[in-house]
């Protein structure tokens, strides 16, 4: 016989356990909220984010080494580098800074790189010790690099630039905006490229350079920005040297040959078809008509691409040529916005005449078109972002009035240049659709 002892022990331990299972929402959460401590307050709602003021430009301020100014593009010079990234992000650090360009360097607004003696990463871009600082001076809408930069970004071409407008003072000094962009160099993050590949230049400046080499048939001058014959990595008839000059020889007898179209043996045994079709459609859609024009092998195992892009001074309607052998012009001021260029000029000329490359000209058009309004919306936040910092610019470069080296439009307001530019392009889109679907 049981005791009651026992028999009352069963009988709560019965009571608690159905307490605990069929009993949780009234329970054993009364029992919680009966214990909760009277004294304990609620807790806070979170701090609102921090807006970032969509006026805010970042600033960088570089202060040469006994208040020297930037006078060489040879000799670089001493500097601590300042950066304001965002309204509550600073940092400095050492390194060197020389000028840069070809004719810009001639403009009274100079353009800068800056060599760190560590890794960076400026901006949140990939860390590197190399920067360029454009100094966009004959661009006074300053939108054109943007949207070259943006818009090879879009069309998805390999090795994409990077960029972003920033204020910069020099020794104190205002200079104004400037756009600061990653340095074309083989790096990862950049122009990431096996250590026997190759990143060189058809070149205008071909003679200022310690190493070039022309083609054979097309008689186009290269210049080496990897292997760096500065350094000695590429000398006049080495295996790098003969290697690549070999291949670009046989690349260009293949295309201008009577079997070009030959799937095996003709150009595109040579290059990266898609990676060409996508860099026409960014030139062709900016009409830009004097671009730097690198060219890359990632391997000696792999297909010649183009790119990256560099150098939008001749886009979006600012200046005026008539073939890729002319120099600059003075007429039209009102360049022709439905004027083909790229499917001329150079390589291009060649290519679309065989239907298959046109094809794919096509098909990376028919995947970027969708795109483009989103894009465009992204430029015109990208003007907002400087709307109110170029007035400084232009107080320090009194050129809105005034035409300047290439500059054959003159709108006399920086909004009016942005205007300008922003209606170019979006006339350039509707040209361009209609006339791929024409040839």
């Amino acid at each position: 016989m049981i005791s009651p002892r026992i028999l009352l022990s069963l009988c709560l331990a019965a009571f608690t356990l159905a307490s605990c299972t069929l009993g949780e929402y009234d329970f054993v959460n009364n029992i919680n909220k009966n214990e909760q401590k009277p004294s304990e307050k609620p807790k806070p709602p979170p701090e609102p984010e921090h807006e970032q003021d969509p006026y805010f430009v970042p600033t960088i301020r570089i202060e040469v080494e006994g208040g020297k100014a930037i006078e060489s593009k040879e000799e670089y010079v001493r500097v601590l580098v300042s950066v304001q990234q965002t309204e509550t992000l600073s940092y400095s650090a050492a390194g060197r800074a020389k000028g840069r360009g070809n004719a810009t360097w001639g403009y009274d607004k100079k353009p800068y790189k800056i060599k760190f003696d560590e890794k960076i990463s400026l901006m949140n871009f990939t860390a590197n010790k190399d920067w360029v600082l454009l100094a966009e001076y004959c661009d006074k809408s300053l939108m054109r690099t943007a949207h070259m930069c943006g818009l090879a970004q879009t069309a998805g071409l390999p090795y994409p630039i990077h960029y972003r407008h920033v204020q910069l003072y020099l020794n104190g000094e205002y200079m104004g905006i400037y756009v600061l962009t990653d340095q074309v160099e083989k790096k990862y993050g950049r122009v990431d490229i096996e250590d026997d590949g190759f990143l060189f230049e058809n070149d205008n400046y071909f003679w200022d350079e310690p190493l070039n080499f022309m083609t054979d048939l097309r008689e186009y001058w290269y210049t080496f920005k990897y292997p760096d014959a500065e350094d000695g990595e590429i000398k006049h008839g080495d295996q790098n040297y003969t290697f690549i000059t070999g291949f670009m020889n046989d690349f260009e007898a293949a295309l201008y040959g009577d079997n070009f179209k030959d799937p095996q043996n003709g150009y595109r045994k040579y290059i990266d078809v898609q990676a060409f079709a996508k860099w026409f459609l960014v030139q062709e859609l900016i009409a830009n008509l004097e671009p730097n024009m690198y060219y890359v092998l990632p391997s000696r195992n792999s297909k010649l691409q183009i790119g990256p892009v560099w150098d939008a001074e001749w886009s979006l309607g600012l200046a005026h040529r008539d073939d890729e052998y002319a120099g600059w012009a003075g007429l039209p001021t009102q360049p022709d916005r439905q004027k083909a260029i790229w499917s001329q000029w150079k390589y291009f000329g060649r290519l679309f005449e065989d239907e298959y490359f046109v094809e794919a000209v096509r098909t990376e058009w028919e995947a970027l078109k969708p795109k483009l309004p989103a894009f465009q919306t992204e430029m015109k936040a990208v003007a907002n972002n400087i709307s109110k910092e170029q007035v400084k610019n232009f107080e320090r470069w009194n050129i809105l009035g005034w035409h300047v080296s290439v500059g054959l439009i003159c709108m006399g307001t920086w909004e009016k240049e942005v205007e300008y530019v922003e209606q170019f392009f979006a006339d350039r889109i509707t040209w361009l659709d209609a006339y791929l679907k024409e040839l």
